[in-house]
This record gives C-alpha cells, structure tokens and sequence, in this order.
C-alpha cells in the first residue's frame, strides 16, 4: 500500500513539472514579431510641421495616420491599470499588449503637446501560454485558448475613440475582458473589417460623426517611431 501511495505522489510530481514546463507566464512570451507584424501597417508619420495651436474640431484637420503598439510587462508595471479593461490592474506574471489605430494631430498647449484624434483599439491580456506557440500567428493563439485553456489564457477588449456612426454598430461591438478564443478571434476581425469600412468608405464616411478627442494613451514622441 505504502509502495503504491508512493507510486501516485511520484507520478503527480512528475505531472505537475511537466505542465508547468509546457506552459510560460505572459511576461515570458515574446512579442517582438507580433509588435514588428503591425508596425508594418503604419503610414503617415509625425513631423515638426504637424504640430498646430488649434484642437482639431473635423476629421480632416487631421494629418497623420498610425499604429502605435505598447506593451506593458507585469514584471516592470505591475499594479496599473490595464488599457481598455475598465481599470482592472496588471498582475507580476501578465503582461498587456495594446494596438492602437489612430488618425491623429498633435497641439500645443502651454508647456506641453497633446495628441488629438479619431481611431479604434485592440487590447490582448496574457495570462500564460502554451510553451512554443507561435504568438505572431494569433489565429493559434485563440485556437490553443479554446482546447488547452489550463495552457493557454488570453482576454481582449475593443474600443473606438470619436467615432459614432449607426452604420458601426452593425459592425463594431465594444468589448471588455473578453476571452480571446475562436469565437473572440472572429468578433476581432469582423469588428476591424467592420470599421475600416465605414472609415475608407466615402459614402458610409459621410453618415459618420468624427470628433478628434484627446488621446491620453498616445504620446507625440509615439508618432515619431
């Protein structure tokens, strides 16, 4: 009997090793890829002659087009408030990665420049990850979230910023602290299809309401990348 018992609290050990081997918390995954993946995406950057004194009131007073990706790592930030997750704190082994697509016009005011403008976010929470998961392909991500869950655990939010349109409801559904499975990886690309339609479309553009509002999670110096 006490062979036996023995037998099970040696396979449970060696049970437990091999899971948490399989597995890496969200500060060890690698983003590089992914960050380089959308940074390809950016157009019209920032320059010296951009900055203005006036808060842009149109859409067209608008000049410069980006995708601004931070990330937050839980062993440098943990504690604040997550981006687009209703205040909920970054934990020491999560770490939050955030896309911006921003149509943008710095201002000066004061002492100080302030980033104005219209656009939509994408906000992904990781938990932890199956160890090898090729994180650029986020395809997978969501597929080995909704098999392997005890390996894989991800959330996502969705925002838009000045945007206000009925035609983008039918297309755009807001999201907070979502699970980032097959189902979230489809409502995030019917979501983005969606309002990039109704931004690039003149005739949807037009039955569109854009108010630049200040973007207090971009900085100027993030139009200069």
């Amino acid at each position: 009997m006490k062979t036996t018992i023995k037998i099970l609290a040696l396979i449970t050990v060696i049970v437990t090793v091999t899971s948490c081997n399989d597995t890496i918390d969200g500060t060890a995954v690698n983003f590089t890829k992914l960050t380089e993946d959308f940074a390809e995406t950016n157009q019209v950057g920032f320059s010296d002659q951009s900055i203005a004194d006036s808060i842009p009131k149109t859409r067209d007073e608008l000049n410069s087009m980006r995708t601004v990706v931070k990330i937050y790592n839980g062993e440098e930030n943990a504690g604040i408030s997550i981006p687009g997750f209703g205040g909920l704190k970054l934990g020491k082994k999560e770490t939050s990665f955030n896309v911006y697509y921003v149509e943008t016009k710095i201002v000066k005011r004061q002492n100080d420049t302030i980033v104005y403008g219209i656009g939509y976010s994408t906000h992904y929470l990781f938990k932890k990850l199956k160890r090898g998961l090729d994180i650029s392909n986020l395809a997978s991500v969501a597929a080995s979230a909704q098999l392997q869950s005890n390996k894989t655990s991800v959330y996502y939010s969705l925002q838009t910023f000045g945007v206000k349109s009925l035609e983008l409801v039918n297309y755009f559904k807001p999201q907070v602290n979502s699970n980032f499975d097959v189902d979230g990886f489809g409502v995030i690309q019917s979501s983005i299809d969606g309002i990039h339609n109704v931004l690039a479309d003149s005739l949807l553009s037009k039955r569109t309401q854009f108010t630049p509002m200040e973007l207090k999670f971009v900085e100027p110096s993030d139009l200069q990348q």
